[in-house]
């Protein structure tokens, strides 16, 4: 994700307060890259998100991998909604068109 904007910088203390991790857990997610220092809003919110998964159960390296998938997700999104804005008309349904070039039926 192109982060790194001009944005409040946290510490790790507040990060702890704000997240409901352990410093210890902080840390942990920062030595794996999960989230970067100096650390941001956008951090924060990521390290709310390990939080929950942590509390469904899962574990940090299966945390890295959900967390992969999404970003990649909010990437072909992103990218699919730049790629819809320059499609000339107003009418552009991405899913619509890639239908009628694909049909796809499911086997009965």
């Amino acid at each position: 994700m192109g982060r790194r904007k001009e944005a409040r910088v946290i510490t790790v203390t507040v990060a702890v307060r704000s997240s409901g991790l352990s410093q210890r857990q902080v840390r942990e997610c920062l030595v794996r890259s999960l989230v970067q220092e100096p650390l941001t809003e956008d951090d924060l919110a990521e390290l709310r998100r390990i939080r929950r998964l942590l509390e469904l159960g899962i574990n940090l390296p299966g945390i890295e991998v959900i967390l992969r998938m999404r970003r990649r997700l909010l990437t072909m999104n992103a990218s699919r909604r730049a790629a819809a804005w320059e499609w000339p008309g107003d009418d552009w349904d991405l899913d619509a068109r890639w239908q009628r070039l694909l049909p796809w039926e499911p086997e009965e």
